[in-house]
């Protein structure tokens, strides 16, 4: 069975992460925590939890749209809920456009962060190197053991084993905006422009270094309608936006425009 795509962006799920839950944690917090090779006691558990997530078939991907900036640099959020909207996994993906990639994956459990994985690669020729990072909390978010390994590219990388390294703590916030068209991700009208036959939204937040993103659209669609007879009008003006990945024959893909709604602030 393969995992069941939702085309566009789920705006409500995220708010389900701060809920309060009575569960037993993963970890006690008095555990002792010493230097060396898989020295942390708890770690099966967490990785348990994370090999579960990761092999779950049911699971329902969700994602954000493609962001770029005047900088050249890329971000993007992929998910997985459960049929209940219970966030599982989220994955940032991050690119400077100059080489530098940084994957950052957040697993959780009963709607808390249990941990993280940053995957940091470079790529150069002469100081290429590829970096992970494991960290796995306790509550309130609070960082309990840290590991990491460092390889010269990717595939050297598997091969390491993870040792224990100073507390690492990674924030979910920027995935959040990601993913619910936030801060610098918001959607907001900015123009229309033609490629290649095909004719997009421009849409982006505002303020400082705020983050853009592209959508084909459909000529009849009624709010693409009303913002083409006043784009001066509608410019900046916030839009709500739900979107599906599209991939033609040749191998061409494109974010296309489901529908878009007019907020009013």
């Amino acid at each position: 069975m393969t995992l069941k795509k939702i085309p566009y962006l789920i705006l409500t799920l995220l708010a389900l992460v701060a809920c309060q839950t009575n569960s037993k944690p993963l970890q006690d917090p008095k555990t002792t925590v010493k230097n060396g090779v898989g020295s942390f006691k708890n770690e099966a558990q967490y990785e348990n939890v994370i090999k579960q997530i990761d092999g779950n078939q049911s699971l329902i991907q969700i994602r954000s749209l493609l962001y770029s900036n005047d900088e050249g640099k890329t971000q993007s959020v992929f998910g997985l809920i459960d049929k209940n909207g219970e966030i599982l996994k989220l994955s940032q993906e991050y690119s400077d456009g100059k080489g530098i990639k940084v994957s950052l994956h957040f697993y959780f459990k009963n709607r808390k962060l249990i941990s993280t994985l940053n995957k940091t690669l470079f790529i150069n020729d002469k100081r290429g190197y590829c970096r992970e990072i494991k960290s796995y909390y306790y509550e309130n978010e609070v960082v309990v053991y840290s590991s990491s390994r460092k390889a010269k590219d990717e595939e050297s990388i598997a091969a390491l084993n993870f040792r224990a390294d100073e507390k690492y703590s990674f924030k979910v916030d920027e995935a959040l905006e990601i993913l619910n068209q936030k801060g610098r991700f918001e959607t907001r009208f900015q123009s229309f422009m033609s490629i290649g036959g095909k004719e997009f939204i421009i849409v982006s937040g505002i303020g400082k270094d705020p983050y853009y993103s592209v959508l084909a659209i459909q000529p009849d669609d009624k709010v693409v309608q009303a913002l083409k007879k006043n784009e001066k009008k509608y410019l900046n003006k916030l839009l709500k936006v739900e979107f599906e990945e599209v991939t033609e024959s040749n191998g061409f893909t494109f974010q296309g425009l489901l529908n878009a709604e007019i907020v009013e602030e």
